[in-house]
């Protein structure tokens, strides 16, 4: 009784703590669940098919450039005949991070977006810092990690029903008691939330904590190295010319190897050192991605050292690895996958309301019966 009594404790203060960041968590991860489809509704995405030939990779960073003059560009990324280049600019200092639209055929700018002040972005900004700069955010989503995981020990501990009194345990029972049902509601609800709740804690830990990732990809059997790097390129080749553009030249071996409706995004190259990294989706689902590096002198393709290599070379340890974010957004499972996923995210943001509900109620109803007791005791 003591063990349940300390848990208990465990349990309420904890929540208290940590019930605000669970709350704000679980909401913003439900919307942005669903950015995709609502970016769908996004008119300036799409363009009418042609039968022009389309720009290239080298007009579209050139246009590109034109837009944002003293911006870096991070990706230009080719989503067929029917929708817009998506121009994505990253950079440090001064920070920024945003996309321009260009109409495919022309280079025409057809949208621009700051990414950090845009609905979405806030949202993502929420969902992983919590709208505090990084260093605060990153810590306090750690110790709500953590400390969710001990609310959860904690309350299935709570939770595990004498003998077998199991009546509002399972299910809702019939009573009439208002707190007896808050306590129901924030029983069962997390009983079935849990191991929806426990798959969300453990993939999001993977983008937190970084050793734990790679400990995760060791633990199944993984042998490569976890950790994303760009291999260097022929440095000796450096004078010899074999195209005087290499991003285009890399274009057309992909396209060649994957055809015209593949996603493909090149990334531009900003050292003498570096090999030029295309990423190239065939079937939606970020873990379907091929990763390619390509020598940017004599355009021969790298072996990748890491994980992120071609679809058809990952092995298991890899493909779960790979599932991470598509496992955490429920989208693994196409849209039916994502709306469990926001249901589960749903009861997860209702158990610090039900849960902080049930003290307020206990502690009101304790504070009339002392009160009673103490003018009782007077008489």
């Amino acid at each position: 009784m003591r063990i349940k009594n300390l848990f208990s404790k465990v349990h309420l203060y904890g929540g208290l703590i940590s019930g605000l960041v669970v709350f704000i968590v679980s909401i913003t991860g439900v919307l942005y669940a669903f950015k995709d489809e609502f970016e769908q509704f996004d008119e300036y995405r799409f363009v009418q098919a042609q039968d022009t030939p389309l720009i290239s990779p080298s007009f579209a960073f050139e246009k590109a450039q034109t837009v944002r003059p003293n911006t870096k560009i991070h990706s230009v990324v080719f989503n067929g005949r029917e929708k817009a280049i998506e121009v994505i600019y990253y950079q440090g200092s001064p920070l920024y991070y945003g996309a321009a639209y260009l109409n495919p055929y022309t280079g025409e700018l057809l949208h621009e977006t700051n990414f950090l002040k845009s609905f979405w972005g806030l949202v993502l900004i929420g969902h992983r810092y919590l709208w505090l700069p990084p260093a605060i955010g990153g810590i306090l989503m750690k110790f709500m990690v953590i400390s969710y995981f001990v609310l959860l020990i904690t309350g299935f501990v709570i939770w595990w029903p004498k003998s077998r009194r199991t009546k509002g345990a399972f299910w809702f029972s019939k009573t009439q008691n208002k707190t007896a049902q808050l306590r129901e509601w924030h029983q069962v609800l997390g009983l079935y939330a849990t191991v929806f709740i426990v798959l969300f804690l453990l993939t999001g830990s993977v983008w937190l904590f970084q050793d734990f990732g790679q400990w995760m990809y060791r633990a199944t059997g993984g042998q490569k190295e976890a950790k994303f790097s760009i291999p260097p390129s022929d440095t000796t080749l450096i004078g010899t010319v074999l195209t005087t553009n290499p991003l285009d030249s890399v274009y057309r071996l992909v396209r060649a190897e994957f055809g015209e409706t593949a996603q493909v995004e090149l990334h531009g190259v900003d050292s003498p050192e570096k090999s030029i990294l295309v990423e190239v989706q065939e079937k939606p689902g970020y873990w379907r991605m091929n990763y390619l590096f390509y020598d940017q002198y004599s355009l021969n393709e790298i072996p990748s050292p890491h994980i992120y290599g071609r679809f058809a070379d990952a092995g298991p340890p890899e493909l779960i690895r790979r599932v991470n974010y598509e496992v955490h957004t429920g989208a693994i499972g196409g849209f039916a996958g994502k709306l469990l996923a926001a249901i589960m995210s749903l009861l997860s943001a209702s158990l610090p309301v039900t849960g902080f509900w049930f003290w307020l109620k206990r502690r009101k109803k304790k504070s009339k019966r002392s009160l009673r007791n103490q003018l009782i005791e007077s008489q």
